[in-house]
């Protein structure tokens, strides 16, 4: 790979809550620059090698295209162009949400903050005074995260500045958002949507049923449903707007897979899952070897929809079959438990854990 070559690291700038930026939201957080460096034009240049070969720290990008998966880094060489200046940028800039999903943290969450008593919860990072550089006319796609973007005020001040300033026509918007909301005070985001040259929508849906409200605390199914069916309904008319389905894929839902993409499926809406890296208690690769069967079960009966990648759905099957972090799975166990019992939730109840909990329950054989 000696022509190995980044958009988004000539071209690109995610800003996140701490104030430190890096060329993508995936790149190793070890490597990330103080917002001071935004101005610098070779900001990033430093992660070329002298042999062409990929940056460790890009490391995520390199093992989806060795599973043949499309990556951040092959969307970015796709979408570049001739202009000179910032074309891709990624703001993720506070952590405020309204969830507590079991999969995150206080990091991108002030919700985990607040539950675990954090002095200032809500992280953030001003980027008033960075807009004029951030907003220019070689600018052609957003990526809007969290946090849960669409409570943020300075997402829908960034979008009515795009459209005040003519450019909202010549610019692609991304989204992650939990559905929970399409509303800001007295703003409607569809309406301001339609303005845009095109929106995609990732539906952060990690099951289609209630056991999204255990997965990603204070969600309410009922509300993302309507919530999903008014975007899907939109979508038909503007078709500048798409949706996506982008579950985080873990041990706390590879179990409800299947159901998902059928969910998809019926609503012709392609599913796009992130495999969970971290925290390590809830990856794929924890999953005991008295429950890979139901969990491939799982990858078998949705890759018969046809409607998730395959290379997915076979990095998923590895991770799987290869459990090297079985050992650990006693652990994940108490966390979901310890979980439940501080949020009075029943997590534990909806997944396939109690016989394999049983089985190692000591019996007392030697007085049989």
């Amino acid at each position: 790979m000696s022509d190995w070559k980044c958009a988004a690291i000539d071209h690109g700038v995610t800003i996140f809550p701490n104030g430190k930026i890096g060329p993508c939201c995936l790149i190793d957080s070890s490597y990330l620059k103080p917002i001071s460096e935004l101005t610098n034009p070779n900001r990033f240049k430093d992660l070329y090698q002298t042999d062409g070969s990929p940056p460790l720290a890009c490391a995520v990008c390199t093992q989806s295209e060795s599973y043949s998966s499309l990556s951040y880094r092959t969307m970015f060489e796709q979408q570049r162009t001739l202009a000179p200046g910032l074309q891709f940028v990624d703001i993720r800039n506070t952590n405020l949400c309204n969830l507590k999903c079991r999969s995150c943290g206080p990091h991108y969450s002030s919700k985990w903050g607040d539950e675990l008593g954090y002095t200032n919860a809500i992280k953030k990072q001003d980027i008033q005074e960075h807009l004029p550089y951030l907003l220019t006319d070689d600018l052609h796609w957003m990526y809007f995260t969290g946090g849960e973007p669409l409570i943020v005020k300075d997402h829908w001040d960034i979008l009515e500045q795009l459209i005040n300033s003519d450019r909202a026509k010549n610019i692609k918007l991304m989204y992650n958002t939990n559905l929970t909301t399409l509303k800001f005070k007295d703003k409607d985001i569809v309406s301001i949507w339609k303005q845009f040259k095109q929106v995609l929508i990732n539906c952060s849906l990690d099951a289609a049923g209630p056991e999204i409200d255990y997965i990603r605390s204070g969600s309410n199914w009922t509300e993302i449903l309507q919530n999903f069916k008014t975007l899907h309904t939109i979508g038909q008319t503007h078709r500048h707007i798409t949706l996506n389905i982008s579950p985080t894929i873990s041990v706390l839902n590879i179990w409800f897979f299947a159901e998902l993409v059928r969910f998809a499926h019926e609503h012709k809406v392609q599913c796009k899952p992130f495999v969970l890296a971290g925290p390590h208690a809830f990856v794929l690769s924890v999953i005991p070897d008295s429950l890979t069967a139901q969990a491939l079960q799982q990858l078998d009966q949705a890759n018969e929809f046809n409607w998730v990648d395959k290379s997915v759905i076979e990095h998923m099957r590895e991770l799987v079959i290869n459990n090297n972090l079985k050992h650990t799975f006693d652990r994940t166990l108490v966390e979901i438990m310890f979980m439940d019992k501080i949020r009075r939730e029943s997590l534990f109840d909806m997944l396939p854990f109690q016989d394999h909990v049983l089985s190692g329950v000591h019996k007392f054989d030697e007085y049989q």
